[in-house]
């Protein structure tokens, strides 16, 4: 529990202060780069991201390295075992799992579509002890099945049923399940999707349509802005690659090599520092090209929505479309 505590305290407060841990308290990595989907408001399904972006799974010894290193300092904490793509596409998902549980990696989370999970590996998952799964889940019934195609919504809920049945008898809270979507496609069915998942899964969340198309023109920036995110983790791709952070999607911004580089100096290297330096400029949107269309420096605003009669705050991004595919 302490060590959470401090996690949580670094995590909150090293950013408001700017102060660099001597290690990054989380580290993103990126199991696959690849996706089996074609979901509309993806960026993967850009023309862009299909340029600049090989499809490719990280390396098992790559992966053992980084975290032989990130347990060898007591102040790192957590990995989360996905990025951009489909982290069940990596063949050795299971043993990444595996191996970061028993070197001794406090949390250990990962976001799926779900697809490529049933009961059987969800039971593996259990006796490995992985600590979070995000479920994305847009919408319900046919909405969920244009967005999520080819996936059957039925077929999703009746799985995440299971899942839950599996922890109730095993007397188990963890891996806590969390479905989450997108709100343009849930607002229609707020209420049976809510229904549907709250008594199934451990959190039921909504996020706002964000521009990964980079389709908006009118961006508006909050002033004197400077990225927590840099102070908070560190992102590597499946080629092993550390990027400037989880929000440059289309891998503009290489800060460092950890095929040849350890964690703690990408983490304290000169390009990392630059761009720290760039943002207490308050010039991160200007000079750094993934900052641009990251959804941390947008203005924000409450739109108003109706759930079970009650009225409810949605927070959206200032002229934002809130349209799937757009």
């Amino acid at each position: 529990m302490f060590s959470y505590i401090l996690d949580r305290f670094r995590w909150n407060i090293y950013p408001r202060i700017k102060r660099v841990s001597n290690f990054p308290t989380h580290v993103d990595l990126e199991l696959s780069s690849a996706c089996n989907l074609n979901c509309p408001m993806c960026y993967t399904t850009t023309d862009e991201f299909k340029k600049n972006v090989s499809r490719m799974n990280l390396d098992l010894d790559l992966f053992k390295k980084i975290v032989d290193e990130c347990v060898s300092y007591k102040s790192h904490y957590s990995i989360r075992l996905s990025w951009r793509g489909e982290p069940f596409l990596n063949p050795h998902a299971l043993d990444m799992i595996l191996y970061a549980k028993k070197k001794g990696i406090k949390e250990v989370s990962t976001l799926t579509h779900g697809g490529f999970l049933d009961p059987e590996k969800f039971e593996k998952l259990v006796d490995l002890g992985v600590d979070w799964i995000t479920i994305s889940t847009d919408g319900v019934g046919e909405e969920y099945e244009k967005i999520r195609a080819p996936l059957n919504f039925k077929e999703h809920v009746e799985k995440i049923k299971q899942y839950n049945e599996i922890k109730r008898k095993r007397g188990v809270t963890k891996p806590i399940i969390k479905i989450q979507g997108v709100w343009p496609a849930i607002e229609k069915g707020a209420e049976e999707y809510y229904e549907t998942f709250s008594p199934i899964a451990d959190q039921v969340a909504a996020s706002p349509l964000l521009d990964f198309l980079r389709m908006d023109n009118n961006r508006e920036y909050i002033d004197d802005f400077t990225c927590p995110v840099l102070y908070e983790r560190l992102t590597i791709g499946s080629d092993g690659k550390a990027y400037l952070c989880y929000n440059d999607e289309m891998g503009s911004v290489v800060v460092g090599d950890a095929n040849n580089e350890s964690v703690h100096d990408i983490w304290h290297g000169k390009k990392l520092e630059k761009s720290r330096k760039i943002h207490l400029d308050h010039l991160g949107v200007q000079e750094l090209p993934p900052c641009k269309y990251c959804m941390y420096p947008r203005k924000t605003k409450k739109d108003k929505a109706n759930v079970k009669g009650k009225s409810i705050n949605v927070d959206n991004y200032t002229n934002r479309s809130q349209t799937v595919g757009r």
